[in-house]
């Protein structure tokens, strides 16, 4: 669980690291995009130190809450549990999963500096898109693809697909495991507890 919740968060914000080149650009990976080419200059003049100190700027952090809709992606990874939750929990549980996310960022070290974010497609079906990309290196290549919804005419991202490797299905199989054993209010205890 530990090495997942490091390898999904360090892929969640490699992209902000990284160059982006667009092979493809429609709406949810033009938008996309300018999120990491804003990141990708926060990020590049922000000391590695300071980062792993303070976690990610003020300015950093809004571009993620601007483009990643948390709530979705907590809410699809607790699937059908989440409606055990009042609202006030449910607050709660997006906030704790957020939070284990970017601490878990805040702690891993900067790209090398050769890796390029390629986009290679794009598909849009209604309001859902997904934004396929690769991170290529002198070290080979790993997809990552985006699962966007829109929302006010804003494509934001409620999961991602790591080598093909689902961030929400791989967190639902790790709580339906804690909740078999538990309750699902016993797991949001658990995640608030290692927020603090």
């Amino acid at each position: 669980m530990i090495f997942f919740n490091r390898l999904a968060a360090i892929s969640l914000f490699v992209v902000a690291l990284l160059p982006a080149a667009r092979a493809y650009a429609g709406e949810p990976t033009a938008q996309l995009s300018a999120t990491v080419n804003e990141l990708v200059t926060i990020l590049v003049n922000t000391p590695v130190a300071e980062l792993r100190a303070k976690g990610l700027p003020e300015r950093a952090l809004k571009l993620v809450y601007d483009r990643f809709d948390f709530s979705e992606l907590t809410k699809r990874s607790l699937g059908r549990h989440w409606q055990a939750l009042d609202e006030n929990q449910q607050r709660e549980f997006v906030n704790a999963l957020t939070q284990k996310l970017l601490v878990a960022y805040g702690r891993t070290v900067r790209a090398s500096g050769d890796e390029k974010v390629e986009f290679t497609s794009e598909v849009i079906n209604g309001n859902l898109a997904n934004v396929q990309t690769k991170i290529v290196s002198s070290s080979g290549e790993f997809p990552i693809d985006y699962r966007m919804l829109v929302s006010n005419g804003q494509w934001k991202v409620y999961d991602m697909v790591i080598e093909n490797v689902s961030v929400v299905n791989n967190y639902r199989a790790q709580f339906e495991r804690v909740i078999a054993r538990s309750s699902v209010k016993e797991l949001l205890a658990m995640m608030k507890h290692q927020e603090s």
